[in-house]
């Protein structure tokens, strides 16, 4: 009997979970598709009123932020809801709109782009941070094609969590269209992009902000004003290899709507621990410029292995 009615308790929170993945989604899909973008981002911006917008990882990524820069905004919570939600939004919005929209509403900044065949098939890096769907369809159009390096969703997502994981392979599939090339999964990907960049001369892009797991090789670097430390995969391949390395991060304008995207590089002939550092350095300015907009709060520990520790 016991048994029984945890069984219905699980189903129950599950279908709770799955239900509230799709509605969300589903609202911001309206919001999108019936609404021209200036009024859709108004309504985005309402959602972050309600808990129910918020996500299940908002009171982790709160305390995470007080904990880590020492103090949040007062208007943090809300902030970091319409960053998430802004980045659901770009996957309707990159069906909708095209090279119209994105010469109205993405502005670029920093370096400039090399022209395409003027240097090696470059490495692009970026962050868990902001909303990155239009900086790939920016990159396609600009000659770079680039093939980006992911951890793939579960083939087989569990009750409660299917429908999150239905959309992330819809995501994957969307990111391959707008990148204009297939991406990697992780698993042996280390060797796929060093056969991509110098066998077949084309560019990749990878986020090397994601925790370290144990026994994971890493480079040190300081972040966030304590010694920490990035996965040395790409980054020691990049090095080792002499790949050219383009930073850049992007992130919505909060009051408006508008994307900015700053870029820098490229970088080569540096060892992989000061390309690690220059990574480190741009996380830095963007975290400084708006610390919401990174979605590995809830995780940052991660990058701290004696911090996460203690």
């Amino acid at each position: 009997m016991l048994e029984r009615e945890v069984r219905l308790s699980i189903s129950w929170s599950g279908l709770g979970r799955e239900f509230k993945a799709a509605l969300e989604v589903g609202c911001v899909a309206i919001l999108v598709f019936l609404l021209p973008w200036p009024l859709a981002f108004r309504g985005l911006r309402f959602l972050t009123r309600y808990s129910l917008f918020q996500g299940r990882e908002q009171e982790r990524a709160l305390g995470s932020l007080v904990i880590w820069r020492g103090a949040s905004g007062p208007h943090s919570e809300r902030l970091i809801a319409l960053h998430r939600l802004t980045d659901i939004a770009d996957f309707f919005l990159t069906l909708k709109y095209g090279r119209s929209w994105m010469k109205r509403y993405l502005h670029v900044s920093g370096d400039a782009l090399p022209v395409p065949g003027e240097l090696p098939a470059p490495m692009l890096v970026t962050f868990h941070y902001g909303q990155g769907f239009w900086a790939l369809r920016y990159f396609c159009d600009h000659g770079y094609p680039i093939a980006w390096l992911h951890a793939p969703p579960p083939k087989v997502a569990p009750w409660g969590e299917k429908f999150v994981g239905w959309m992330g392979h819809r995501r994957i599939s969307q990111v391959a269209r707008l990148s204009g090339a297939p991406t990697i999964a992780v698993g042996g990907s280390i060797e796929r992009m060093r056969r991509r960049l110098l066998a077949e001369g084309r560019a990749v892009m990878v986020m090397p902000d994601a925790p370290l797991q144990p026994g994971q090789s890493s480079l040190p670097v300081r972040l966030l004003g304590r010694d920490a430390r990035l996965p040395a995969g790409a980054i020691g391949m990049a090095s080792e290899a002499g790949v050219p390395v383009l930073i850049y991060t992007i992130v919505i304008d909060p009051c408006n709507g508008h994307r900015h995207m700053r870029l820098e590089g490229p970088f080569m002939g540096l060892d992989a621990q000061t390309l690690a550092q220059r990574l480190a350095d741009h996380l830095q300015v963007a975290l400084d410029s708006n610390p919401e907009a990174w979605h590995v709060w809830p995780w940052v520990s991660g990058f701290f292995p004696e911090s996460g520790r203690q």
